[in-house]
């Protein structure tokens, strides 16, 4: 009996160093750093879930050292067949969230490839440049007054200055059309995240909108979202 309840007494003792083992495997596994500004503004930016996870892994295999993942390495972490991820490669590529680099090791005189998140961080810049101006603009302030106008957003957008046509077509939308700014704002969201930086898709977004009965950039923030799903559904369906 004694030798039955040490040997017990041990089996325990061993369990308890094997988890104690795991545990410091997980501590020295290291994390993945994630900005919180991404994680709260990534449905505005009308990335997907399934879009957000693969970011995050691509992050993570980034902090690890590789810079180019092969699909084979992404598909042992993600729950997406390789079609799968391809095609939501693609997509991000196309959008402009995403770019591939080329660089030369110095070392080895090799080419490699590595994959570019700049991209996304210069959409999320963009966008909350441009939240701020709707919260300027829902508390009253007038849009055409200082650095922090609707026009001036535009021309930063753009990164030019606008020309007489387009802040004709500004004007008409504001005192014609009666468009509120935040949802302008949301609209010119949208066409930089299609990578469609021009007035009249900005125009057709916001006519789309009207038809919809859409008032205000929640509503059309959750219809822009609907309508990428069921689009990216689509894409999934068709051949390569």
């Amino acid at each position: 009996m004694l030798g039955l309840h040490r040997s017990r007494w041990y089996n325990k003792e061993g369990v308890k160093d094997d988890m104690d083992r795991q545990i410091l495997q997980l501590l020295q596994a290291g994390a993945t750093s994630i900005s919180n500004l991404l994680l709260k503004s990534y449905k505005r930016l009308s990335l997907s879930d399934e879009e957000m996870m693969l970011i995050i892994h691509l992050l993570s295999f980034q902090q690890e050292g590789n810079r180019f993942p092969t699909l084979h390495q992404l598909e042992e972490r993600l729950s997406m067949s390789n079609l799968e991820l391809v095609r939501m490669l693609q997509h991000l590529m196309k959008a402009g969230f995403l770019a591939i680099d080329e660089y030369i090791d110095p070392q080895t005189g090799l080419r490699h490839e590595s994959y570019n998140l700049e991209p996304l961080y210069e959409r999320l810049a963009a966008a909350l440049a441009l939240d701020g101006m709707a919260e300027a603009s829902a508390a009253g302030e007038e849009p055409s007054a200082g650095p922090s106008s609707l026009y001036a957003r535009f021309e930063q957008a753009f990164g030019r200055p606008l020309s007489p046509f387009e802040m004709e077509t500004l004007q008409i939308w504001k005192e014609e059309d009666r468009y509120p700014d935040e949802l302008i704002l949301t609209a010119l969201r949208e066409a930089m995240s299609v990578g469609k930086l021009y007035i009249k898709y900005i125009d057709r977004i916001l006519l789309e909108w009207q038809k919809q009965q859409i008032t205000n950039a929640e509503e059309a923030r959750a219809y822009s979202l609907r309508f990428r799903r069921l689009q990216n559904s689509r894409d999934s369906r068709q051949p390569l």
